[in-house]
Formats: structure tokens, sequence, C-alpha cells
């Protein structure tokens, strides 16, 4: 039996004595776990960082981050701040103290754990997902006109759209009179007021693409069509509009019936939250659609047509009554429609000659035949603006751009590779470069004209009608053909005398295609996905090319996003003798070597395509200019071998097309070049010489010759790796003389060999200005890199840069040593630096009027930010404060101000102004041990919204003086002060600024936990004095001073202030101030040196008329929270303990709520036992190991209702719950 029992209790007692052994181990063990804690935790810093790089990566890629993520990094830079050097003893300091040490131990187990779980979650997060595309929000409000007529119109279409009744709303109008532009006016207005949560806009145009708006529609809504069929789309598309969220469809531009069911759009039986507005020319597609309501937008009336072209036509009440009164004419006879103006009216902007303007006249009032009348209204006045323009070549440009799909993104490249094979500009231009510059100036023209919409920096499109007009005044040797459209085709078959072609289709209909082609000279092919020809590769058909013998430009693409066209070049090509431009996209061409044929080919353009290798046959084409190959799939050889020898080439771009057998890139000298080892396209795309060399291609670098000839051209220069023996890139790469005065940006990362940048100590000559246009440098793990400069430079060398960057240079020691005027400088940062000890001369920080951003991190010699030690003759004229006006005042536009790590600086900027710095907005400055101040004198600091400071044993305060100023403070709730006076300079600090949080170390803080203690008092409505008013803003400051003393008047309108681990700060602000702070929350946390938090001097008795009665402190203050201040007697108490005063005095907090005290092992009380102190308000209280505070609190204290004239006196029962071990 006895055995019995002993094997049923043995489990349970082994239970038991386990669980012993694991409590003691948290007091026992409490080092060991510590320690266990910090390598857990380093390890968990690493695994940070690598999240950290992941999150910045899919950032620059365009993604949104998930929530997950963020989440993750809350929890990992929580855990990462944890502190494990502090400890509590007990005895006089001679033992550990147990209960804190068990508590302790158990909570870094458990963060342990914690960290371990982070660890392993880190590893296996998911960072971005593809950010949801813009809707209306992207289009620009810069050109609307709310003119009166519209008012109403736009009234009435808001409430329309408003009305849940009403399914689809038509906005009808003839063509140009601005249903486009409202159409989007009132989506933004309706998705800002949050009436619907997406406004999607598609237009349809007269030849409906179904792909193309399912498309649109998809891709605002963040619905992927990935592996869908065609007839699976529509349900998809149905599915997404109908989930009940509330959508808005904008389909513009409507011209006839619409098939709801072919693309996916619901109808009016079961929309859910989707409403349709559609914008269309005809009132009956209105009727047709069934619309609940319809708006019809009329022209402008004559003074609105006149408003209209004034502003676009640049005219003013000062310009001459001869080209008013012509204009007035114009606008008349444009009958109010608003394209018509624009366009008309933007060309003759700037022309002050009546000619010009009588011309526009005549032409406007010139009869024209041939085509419908409405459209002949429309396009006579459109042609206005065509024939007023004297540049042939923006006329040719023009006609040119109606060639491509309506509302079609034309991009530049394209439209000048186009322009220049299809001969716009002759035959007789010098190069390829002077031919470009004159597409940029028609194009330019036309933009100006408004025939031409800007898209974005590198794309334009055409308002449909000035595309229909340029097809009309063309005369049909312009046309556009869907081949699946019978009727298109057939029409366009039968004409003969095309110059200009686009054709859309799939493979069969494209190559089947019967035309003639003799006068033909612009082809281009958007071939479609053949579900019945996946990837076979299909011989082009003779016989089309047979018609097309004089074409000059031949463009095809492969309108599909994941496959390659497989097509072949073989023999058909061969016919295009005339050939000029060929283009391809997304097209498998294989081999291309017949191209070495085609003796007048100037131009090859490459864009996602695959061959077998670029053929060494083109280089014996005397025309061939340019060669684009761009995200190209390249199967044999080094394409460089064969570059090197197109003597003829003028024009390189290779973009992320780089094969394993590049290693020495070598090319020509050229007049613009763009080498990209990049997949993601750089913002510097417009840039005319450019390489970067840095992702991808770790074994790729520059050949001697094309490097000194890049280093010497190039605008954009982006290395990581350099062969050769240099120490320095001037003179011993290039040319003292030279300057590198054409770079941009240079950015060089891993390149050991280079000791400096530039050296002139052994130069005889006066050194001339370099890098004058640079703009970015950026140098990253250049390990034996010493000095930027070595030797003297001239003092504008680097007047334009604007961001420095310097990271992981092990041995850079001098930054700046000479003089240099970085004037245009606006960001600097330097991360991992070791040995560099100072950054600026005062010459040279006094020239950073515009530096915004100053960023130091983990520069462990850094002792001078800004060095003053070799300025002594003009010192006088800077720190003199009776001539502030020979200096200025420095870092005008500085807003952010980051140091960390930098455990030798003692001063951070030595200024000498109290105007300094007035836009810096934030101050963050960590682990920097032997930092006593951050500004060498006072500095007002006005702009301040952000400080945080973080390990910073040694600081005494932010600046080392001030000078007090006269202050006289106004009678506010019964409490009048006397005028003080000042004697002489006191050491105060004085702050205006808005969220601003300090620390020495984070800590994580709970307001409640099982030990606390928590009261619940039931208010009763109170009826409040009158309070001064004014804007109030939340507040997190830190003052490190004695007190803020009677200044803190600055303060009054602060609704919150933290202050956390300032601890030689003896308390916040004298008493005097309380009663004109509006104030609403004080947290005052781990701030060991404070014995109050208020300060009651003798002057605040004797500022006292009443003599007994303060009255109302703190008038707005609902909530005080005060933790961890291990010397903290009094929240109010006297500034000098020998003081007494037996004086009553009576205080009072009218709205303060919530008081939350833990930790305060030396409180006493709230106040001194003379002050009597009521919180009518007072709806809990919370106490925890406060041992002196709560007895005498039930002895001293009571909490004190007003009602009326009655006093009720309410007792504070408190519960203290003791956690027994």
């Amino acid at each position: 039996m006895a055995s019995f029992l002993t094997d049923l209790a043995k489990p349970y007692v082994e239970k038991l004595i386990n669980g012993v052994i694991i409590e003691s181990s948290y007091i026992c063990c409490f080092t060991c776990i510590a320690d266990d804690f910090e390598e857990e935790r380093a390890r968990l810093e690493i695994e940070s960082t690598t999240v950290k790089q992941r999150v910045d990566v899919a950032t620059r890629r365009g993604e949104d981050v998930q929530a997950n993520a963020l989440f993750w990094e809350k929890e990992v830079d929580e855990l990462i701040q944890e502190d494990t050097k502090t400890k509590q003893k007990c005895l006089f300091g001679f033992c550990p103290h147990i209960i804190w040490r068990y508590k302790r131990g158990k909570e870094l187990t458990n963060k342990k754990e914690q960290i371990t779980r982070l660890i392993q979650t880190g590893k296996e997060l998911q960072i971005g997902f593809p950010a949801r595309l813009p809707d209306v929000e992207r289009y620009s409000s810069q050109h609307y006109i709310p003119f009166k007529s519209r008012e109403s119109k736009y009234k009435e279409l808001l409430d329309a759209l408003k009305d849940d009744n009403n399914f689809i709303t038509g906005l009808q109008g003839m063509g140009g009179t601005g249903k486009t532009t409202m159409s989007i006016e009132v989506g933004k207005e309706l998705k800002q007021s949050k009436q619907f949560t997406s406004v999607v806009d598609t237009t349809v145009s007269l030849s409906p693409d179904i792909r193309k708006i399912q498309n649109d529609i998809a891709g605002q809504l963040e619905l992927k069509f990935d592996d869908c069929t065609e007839s699976d789309r529509p349900k998809k598309l149905w599915k997404r509009l109908t989930n009940g969220e509330k959508i808005l469809l904008i389909l513009d531009d409507v011209w006839g019936d619409i098939d709801f069911n072919e693309i996916g759009i619901p109808y009016s039986d079961n929309h859910k939250g989707c409403r349709i507005l559609v914008t269309t020319r005809n009132l009956l597609v209105c009727n047709r659609l069934r619309c609940s309501k319809t708006i019809q937008l009329e022209l402008l009336s004559d003074e609105e047509a006149w408003t209209m072209f004034q502003r676009h036509a640049g005219l003013t009440e000062i310009s001459t009554k001869s080209l008013l009164d012509k204009g007035r004419k114009i606008a008349n006879e444009c009958k109010g429609l608003p394209i018509a103006i624009a366009v008309i009216a933007s060309s003759l902007k700037g022309i002050r000659h009546p000619e010009e303007w009588d011309r526009a006249i005549k032409s406007l009032q010139t009869p024209m035949h041939g085509a419908d009348d409405e459209l002949v209204k429309i396009y006579k006045r459109l042609k206005v603006s065509y024939d007023n323009m004297k540049n042939e070549n923006a006329k040719r440009l023009l006609l040119l751009c109606s060639v491509f799909r309506e509302d079609e993104k034309i991009n530049t490249k394209r439209l000048t590779r186009l322009g220049i094979g299809g001969g716009l500009f002759g035959e007789d231009y010098v190069s390829y470069e002077d031919a470009r510059i004159q597409v940029v100036i028609s194009k330019n023209k036309l933009l100006d004209s408004c025939l031409l919409l800007e898209a974005d920096q590198s794309e334009v499109k055409m308002h449909d009608l000035v595309r229909d007009a340029a097809q009309w005044i063309a005369n049909k040797e312009i046309q556009t053909v869907k081949l699946y459209n019978k009727k298109q085709k057939a029409m366009v078959e039968r004409e003969a005398n095309i110059k200009y072609l686009l054709c859309e289709g799939k493979l069969k209909d494209v190559f089947s295609f019967k035309i003639d082609g003799s006068k033909l000279e612009i082809l281009i092919v958007s071939m479609h996905k053949d579900e019945d020809c996946h990837n076979v590769e299909v011989d082009v058909l003779n016989s089309f090319f047979e018609n097309i013998r004089g074409l000059r430009v031949f463009h095809l693409i492969h309108d599909h996003s994941y496959s390659r066209l497989a097509l072949s070049l073989l023999q058909p090509v061969q016919m295009m003798k005339n050939i000029r431009s060929l283009l391809f996209k997304l097209v498998n061409l294989g081999d291309i070597s017949i191209l070495g044929n085609l003796r007048s080919l100037e131009t090859l353009d490459l864009s996602y395509c695959k061959i077998d290798e670029l053929p060494h046959e083109i280089r014996k084409l005397e025309k061939f200019r340019l060669l684009n190959l761009e995200y190209c799939e390249i199967a044999r050889n080094d394409p460089f071998e064969v570059i090197k020898g197109c003597s003829s080439l003028e024009k390189l771009y290779f973009i992320f097309s780089f094969n394993t057998f590049c290693r020495e890139i070598t090319f020509p000298e050229l007049k613009r070049f763009f080498i990209d080892s990049s997949y993601w396209r750089s913002k510097n795309d417009l840039s005319s010489r450019y390489v970067s060399l840095v992702v991808n291609t770790p074994d790729v670098f520059l050949c001697e010759t094309t490097l000194k000839y890049c280093m010497q051209e190039a605008e954009v220069l982006r290395l990581r790796r350099m062969e050769g023996g240099w120490r320095n890139m001037m003179p011993e790469i290039v040319p003292m003389d030279h300057g590198m005065n054409d770079l941009v940006e240079l950015s060089l990362s891993s390149i050991s060999q280079l000791q400096c940048l530039i050296d002139t100590k052994h130069t005889e000559s006066l050194v001339s200005k370099v890098f004058s246009k640079l703009v970015v440098l950026e140098l990253e793990g250049m390990d034996n890199l010493e000095e930027l400069f070595s030797g003297p430079l001239s003092f504008d060398s680097l007047n334009s840069l604007e961001n420095l960057s310097i990271e992981d240079c092990k041995h850079l020691k001098i930054l700046f040593e000479c003089n240099i005027n970085l004037c245009n400088l606006k960001s600097l940062s330097l991360v991992r630096c070791p040995m560099l000890i100072s950054i600026f001369q005062m010459s040279t920080a006094c020239s950073l009027m515009l530096l915004e951003r100053l960023e130091i991190y983990d520069c462990e010699g850094l002792e001078y930010i800004i060095d003053e030690r070799k300025w002594q003759e003009s010192r006088s004229k800077i720190v003199d404060d009776n001539d502030n006006k020979s200096h200025g005042s420095m870092f005008q536009k500085l807003k952010v101000l980051s140091i960390k790590k930098c455990p030798r600086i003692e001063l951070i900027l030595p200024f000498h102004s109290p105007h300094d710095l007035p836009a810096l907005e934030s101050i963050t400055i960590g682990s920097c041990n032997k930092l006593k101040y951050i500004f060498g004198k006072y500095v007002k600091l006005g702009s301040l919204i952000n400080m945080k400071l973080d390990g910073l044993p040694n600081m005494i305060d932010i600046f080392p003086e001030c000078y007090g100023v006269h202050e006289r403070s106004s009678s506010i709730s019964g409490y009048a002060s006397k005028p003080q006076t000042q004697s002489g300079p006191i050491k105060r600090n004085i702050f205006s600024w808005t969220n601003v949080y300090c620390c020495g170390k984070k800590y994580g803080h709970k307001l409640r936990s099982n030990t606390s203690t928590e009261i619940s008092l039931v208010s009763q409505d109170q009826q409040q004095d009158n309070l001064m008013e004014s804007n109030s803003y939340p507040l997190n400051i830190w003052e490190r001073a004695q007190c803020l003393s009677r200044q803190s008047h600055i303060l009054c309108n602060v609704t919150e202030i933290t202050l956390s681990n300032v601890s030689k700060m003896k308390s916040l602000f004298n008493l005097s101030t309380a009663p004109r702070m509006l104030l609403e929350t004080l947290n005052i946390w781990n701030c060991n040196e404070w014995r109050h938090i208020i300060t009651i001097d003798n002057g605040d008795h004797q500022d006292n008329t009443d003599g007994n009665n303060w009255g109302t402190v703190f008038p707005k203050l609902r909530k005080l929270n005060v933790y961890n201040c291990a010397q903290l007697e009094y929240i109010i108490g006297h500034y000098n303990d020998g003081h007494q005063n037996n004086t009553k005095i009576h205080l009072h907090l009218p709205e303060l709520e919530d008081l939350y005290l833990e930790n305060l092992p030396s409180l006493v009380a709230n106040y001194p036992k003379q002050y009597h102190t009521t919180f009518p308000q007072l709806k809990k209280l919370v106490v925890e190991e406060c041992p002196q505070f709560i007895g005498d609190f039930l002895t001293h204290h009571s909490v004190t209702r007003s009602v009326d004239d009655t006093i009720i006196k309410v007792f504070i029962l408190i519960s203290i719950y003791l956690c027994c071990l």
C-alpha cells in the first residue's frame, strides 16, 4: 500500500520539485539568465537588420509592406531596447533584491523565448506585396476651371452619384467640352469624402478593346487575371465588382452599345455596391444604357470662353487693345468648345504680331468640306492650331503620333526612333543626336500648343479629338486597323495611299493582311496572344513583305506580358532594302545574322527579346547608329565584342542584358550611352551618358580605355570593381586639367585600391575647379580610402553637390580638410567610419545654407563635426554676439539631426547665434558617452518637433548657458505674480517645440499589473472655471536644467509632456507656472535624481497675493503618471528643504482623472503637509511599490469633491495585493 502511494505521489512530487527549481533559478541564476538574454538579443539584432534591408528593398520596388512585418519590427525594437544592466538591491545596497530578481529573471526568460520565436518568424516573414495602383487621385486638378455655368452641372452630377437609387449616371456633351475632366474631379471628391472606397476609370473609345478595359479596371482594384481563360475573365471581374464594396466605375468616351456581360460589369439588378458613370458625346448612348440620370454638359458661354482663352493665351488687362479684340473674335469663333479654345489659344501664346492672329481668325472662318458637319466644326478649329505652326517638323510629328492607338501613352524614345527612321526630318542630318534634338524641339512645340499632352516625364499622349483631327488632316494616309474587325480590315485593304499604318490582331491575321504597301513607310504591328499558336516558330510569309519593299520602319510588338513570340526573320527581312529602323518587343528572334545585309539600317531596338547572339555582321553596316538591347536574353558570346567594332555607332542602350560571357566591357566613343546591370529602372533614366555596374554583375568591369573615357564623359557613374593599381581617380586615371566636370552622380563600392578621390599634393599649378556638376556622391566599402581629397582644391569645387553618403570606409580619417564651398549640400550621411575624426572646417560649415539632413552613425573616432581648432583669425567676427550680421545664421534649412554611436564626441554643433537652426524639426542622439552639450550656445529651436536622446551618461545640458529674458506674468485664476528681475546670466533653457521624446534607455511600461492598486471613484459633473483658451497641441518634452523656471510660460499651450531617464534634473518647473498651463497629460519615467516634479520656492509664496489660497493649478490636467523615480519625495515640493511655511495653501486640480504611481520608494506624499489638495474628478488611482506614500496618503490626504457649496469627503480604500513566491 505504501509503495502504491509512493508511486502515485512520485510524479507530483517531481513536478513540484522541478517547479521549485525552475522558480528558484530566476533568483539564483539571474546573471546567467541576463547573459543568455543578451546573446539571444544580439542574434535578434542581426535578424532585425536583415528584415529592415528586405523592407527597404520592397519599398524601393514600389511594394506595400505587409502589416505583420511592421508588427514584427515593432516587437523586435521593444526587445532590443530592453534594459538588463539596471539592478535593484536592498539592505543599503549590500544584498540583491530577491523579489525583484525573481520577477525580472522570469520576465527575461519569457522574453528570451519570445526572441527565439521572433528570429524564426523573421526568417519566414513575407515582406512586400504589390502596391495598389492609384485610381482617379493620380490626376492633377491644376487645369480644372470651375466655371459658374458648370457649378450646377457639377452639383447635379455629384448628387446623382451619391443617390443609391441611381445605378448608371450619364454625362453627355460634345467632344472636347470637358466631360472627362469633370467626371474625374467629381470622382476625386467622392473618394475623398469616402462616399466610395474606389473610383476606377477606363476609356472605352470608338472601338472598345474589351481586354484593355478589363485590365484597366482590374489593375486599379488589385485584381489579377493570372491563368484565366478568356471566358473566365468577365466572371472574375464581375465577382470583384459585386463583393459589396462601394465602387464607382467611370466609363469614359463611350460611343455605342456596351455589352456589360462581355466585360464583367454588373447590371442594375445585381450591382450591389457598384455604380457606373458614363461619359459620351451621344445622348442616344445614355438612352440605350438606360441611365437613371443624364446630365448634359453644354458649351461654355462667351464670357467663360473668353476667360479660358485669356488664361491659355497669356493675355492680361495690360495687353494691347488690338490683341484683346482679335483674341475675343477667335474665342467667339471657337463656339465655346474648351478643347478648341485651349489648343488655339496656346498656339498663340507669346505671339505679339497681329498678322498671326488675323491668320487664325481667317482659318476659323474658312469653310471646309468632305466630312461630317459636327466633326468638321471641331476639326476646323483644331486645324487652325495645326496651320498656325511654322515648324514643319512638328506638323509631321503630330501626324505620326496619330497612328498610335487611342489614349495610348507614347514613349518619347520610341517616337524619336520612329520619326528618324521614317524620314520626318530629312536625310541630311549630321548625326543621330541632331535628329533627336529636332524631335525634342518638335515635341515641345506640340506640347506648348496642347496638341500633345504630357503623360509623365518620358511619355506623351493625344486627346482623342486631336488624334481624329490629325488623321482627318492626313486624308487617309494614316490608318489604324483592328484586323478582327472585318469592316475596318476591308476598308483599309481598299486604300492605296497609306503612309503610316498600325494594325492589331493575331499572328495569322496580320500576315494574311492584303494591303497596297507601295507608299507605306511606317508599319506598326501589335500582335495579340494567339492561343492556337504557343511559341511555335512561324515563317513570315514572303508575300506580306513583298508588298512593303519600300518600308522604312518596322515595329513589331507581342502584346503579352509573360511570353515571347517565336518568329523567324531569315529570308523575308532581306526584301526590305530601304529599312531604316527595326524595333521588336517580346519576340524570340533566334538567329539575326541576316540583319548584316540591311545596308540602310540605322536603328536596331530589341526590348525583352531573345536572340542567339549579337551578330558580327552588323559591324559592317556603315549607317548603323543606334543599338538598344533592353532586358534581352543573349544566349551566346560577349555582345561587347561586337559592339566595340561598330565604328559608326552613336548611341548605345544596354540594360539588364548581360550574359555569363560578359567580363571586360569595351565600347567605342559615343554621343549617348546608357549601360545598366540593374533590373529596376533608374531615376536618372534621362541621363545621356550613364554607366551603372553595381548589382548582378560582380565579374563585369570596364576596360582601362573605356574606364578613362567614362570618367571624363559620363554623367552618372556607378562602379563596384576597377581593375588596376590606381590610388586615386585624379590625376592617375583622369588628367587634372579635365576636372571630371561632367559627372552628376558618382557611386563607388568595394574598390579597395583607392586611397583618395583626388590627389593635388604633387600638383605644381593651381588646381582648377573639379566635380563642378556633381550632385550625388556615394562611397561604400572603400577599405583603403583615407581622405576624399588630398591637397588643396578650388573653393568652388563640389559647389553643386546635394547628397553625400559614405558607408563602411574603415580607414577614412578626413572628410574635408581643405575649405570647400558646399552651398548646395542637402543631405550628409556617414555610417561606420571608425577613424574619422572631424568633418567640416568652420569656413566649409558656414557654406551649408541648404543642408537639410545630417546623419552620422557608428563613427567611433569622431570628435568634431565642425572643427574650430584651425579657425582663429575670423573667430571674433562669428562668436561676437553683438556682431551676428557678419556671421549670419548657420544651417538655415537643417531639418533632421541624427548622431548615434559616436562615443568620443563632446559637443555636436558649436553654434554662435540664437538664430541658427530655425528649421530644425528632429534631433536624435544616442550612445555618445562623452557628450556634454548638443549645441555650443543657446539656440532658439523654434521649429523642433521630435527629440530623442538615448545613452548620454555625461550630458550636462543642451547648451552651456543662455541669458534670461525679462518676463511679466499675468494674473490667472486668482493668482498674480509680481514682475521678476534678472541681474545677470542665469543657466536655464527655454523651449517652444512639440512632440519631443527623450530617454536614456528605452523601457517598456505597463500602467497596471497584478500587484497594482486601483481605486474607482464615481465623479459628478463639475462646473468648470473659465480658463485661458488657445490652440493646444501635444508635446513630449525633455528638459535638462534644475527646472524650467518662470520662463516656462512658453509651454502654456502644451497638452502632453513626457520625460524619461533625465536623472540629473531636480524638477520640471516652478509652481508659479502651473495656473497658466493647459497641460492634459504628464508622464515622468526613470528620473532617479528627481526630488520633486513641481518646485515651490520662496518667490512663489511672495508672489501669491492671496496669502493662503493658490486656487486652480493645471486647470486641464487629466492624467499624471510617475514611474521608477528612486529619490522622488513629493509631487510638489520645496526647492529649499530648510524652508518652512505653516501657512495653509489650497491647490485645486479640477480635471485630474487618473493618477498612476509606481516604484517610488522615497515618495512621502503628493505635497507638503500645509498644502490642501482637491481632485474633484479623480476616477482612478493606481499605486505600486510606494510604501511610504500609501501610509501617508491614508493619514493625511483625502479626495474632496465640491458640489455647489457642499464639501463631500470620500476616503480612499486601498487594497494591496502581494505576490508571494
